[in-house]
């Protein structure tokens, strides 16, 4: 390895033995140390959930329907999951995620392709995309969004609008996953 690699990230437990009085700081300790702090700065994150329970083609189209997410640190969007419960007789579910800036402009979608779900996709359709690992999870009916942008500024924030709705469909939602940077 080159001491420019990065240590691997993973989950490690100090024991007693390892800190205990008058015992010199070895690099085993160094090493685990750094592995616990890279698993964090790389897997620990932060979510927004939007929750449209019930026959949830009543939000179509309105702004703030289920809340805001400011951001109070630069942050990334590092993932993203959206579901349905029960589907709908016909139609796609289009969600559409709008940033708005600091000066509180409507930026616009924070996709180039929003996430979907038709009613093809059977009840409890669960769909995810990670940006950290590029594990995706795409059931039938499903459209993976494709994102314009993923880095926001500490007081820009973040709203759900939904763009269509299937008929009779209930209970959807769409969460996104963040992390703050420098």
């Amino acid at each position: 390895m080159a001491s420019s690699d990065d240590v691997t990230p993973s989950r490690e437990i100090i024991k007693v033995g390892s800190v205990s009085y008058r015992r010199a700081n070895s690099e085993s300790i160094m090493t685990d140390f750094a592995a616990t702090n890279n698993f964090i700065n790389t897997f620990q994150t932060d979510i927004k959930e939007w929750k449209l329970n019930g026959s949830y083609s009543v939000a179509t189209g309105i702004v703030f329907f289920d809340g805001v997410a400011p951001f109070f640190y630069n942050s990334e969007i590092v993932g993203i999951s959206f579901y349905n419960g029960q589907q709908g007789a016909s139609g796609i579910t289009d969600f559409d995620v709008r940033y708005i800036d600091t000066l509180g402009a409507d930026q616009g979608s924070i996709f180039v392709t929003n996430p979907t779900i038709d009613s093809t996709a059977p009840n409890t359709t669960v769909a995810f995309e990670s940006l950290t690992t590029g594990t995706t999870v795409s059931p039938t009916g499903v459209t993976l969004p494709v994102f314009n942008k993923t880095t926001f500024l500490e007081g820009e924030s973040l709203y759900l609008k939904l763009d269509s709705a299937m008929v009779s469909a209930q209970n959807c939602g769409l969460t996104l996953f963040y992390k703050p940077i420098n």
